[in-house]
């Protein structure tokens, strides 16, 4: 069967583990080279030899983005690696830089910065470093994830919340910037998904709200009350996946400057 995404290269931010790593492996089983990113070596390597197993070229890179040289080390890692970047899915980011239950008023503004840095600057780095290469070649998908918490904010947590629908608007401002190249650029929001923040920030919840310690009555509190949607469960990492691969592919290009919501039908 063909795969549509064969000749295409994609770096995918944050893909050592969780959703970033079912990001990973769902373009290489349609057939891109992929080159993953995180700043844990060894959860890596390991998360390079699971996605192996789809097939196709895995390449690792790591460094952290909270910076530009530490941004430029990594895209030009993947560079070196595959020659080039045609998809760049930034889903590094990450979770509230005050914790996960963090109240408003106690959340300072150096919080709020590093939360926007983390979750909005790393993007505008990568964009950055990828922008002229795609131009050159004509063709190109930037894809970030954004979040359900931006439409369905919380008193906790707001610094990531914040930063969760920035992303959206510089996806839309940046389609408008490269209207006519060729390159596309498109936003998911998920709903709550099972992956390595997600998790923990539920398992904090459990612990600042008295549930029960046990993982099957957490995820029915969390279903059953403050986050229902029509699906009846949490998200995996396989169904915001496939969004994704149907953004990187060649057949959506006329799908630009919208966010998706990946949700269940919160």
């Amino acid at each position: 069967m063909a795969r549509p995404l064969e000749g295409k290269r994609a770096l995918v931010t944050g893909s050592s583990a969780g959703l970033g790593e079912g990001i990973a492996l769902r373009l290489a089983e349609e057939g891109a080279d992929v080159c993953l990113h995180g700043r844990n070596e060894e959860r890596l390597a390991a998360a390079r030899e699971r996605v192996a197993a789809a097939g196709g070229a895995v390449h690792a890179v790591t460094g952290s983005l909270s910076d530009d040289a530490g941004a430029k080390a990594v895209f030009d890692g993947a560079v070196a690696a595959m020659g080039g970047v045609d998809i760049l899915v930034n889903n590094a980011g990450g979770e509230s830089a005050g914790g996960g239950t963090m109240a408003w008023l106690d959340t300072d503004a150096d919080i709020w910065n590093s939360s926007y840095n983390s979750n909005v600057g790393s993007i505008v780095r990568l964009v950055k470093l990828a922008v002229p290469g795609m131009r050159e070649a004509g063709w190109g998908r930037l894809i970030q994830l954004s979040s359900e918490s931006a439409d369905f904010p919380m008193a906790i947590i707001p610094d990531y919340q914040a930063a969760k629908l920035a992303i959206r608007s510089l996806t839309r401002s940046l389609a408008m910037a490269l209207s006519r190249t060729g390159i596309t650029s498109n936003s998911i929001s998920p709903g709550l998904t099972h992956s390595t923040g997600p998790d923990r920030w539920l398992k904090e919840m459990a612990k600042a709200n008295g549930w029960a310690d046990d993982w099957d009555a957490i995820t029915a509190q969390v279903q059953d009350g403050m986050i229902s949607n029509f699906a009846g469960r949490i998200g995996e990492p396989a169904d915001i996946a496939h969004v994704v691969a149907f953004l990187a592919d060649p057949r959506a290009g006329f799908v630009n400057g919208i966010d998706i919501a990946a949700n269940g039908g919160r």
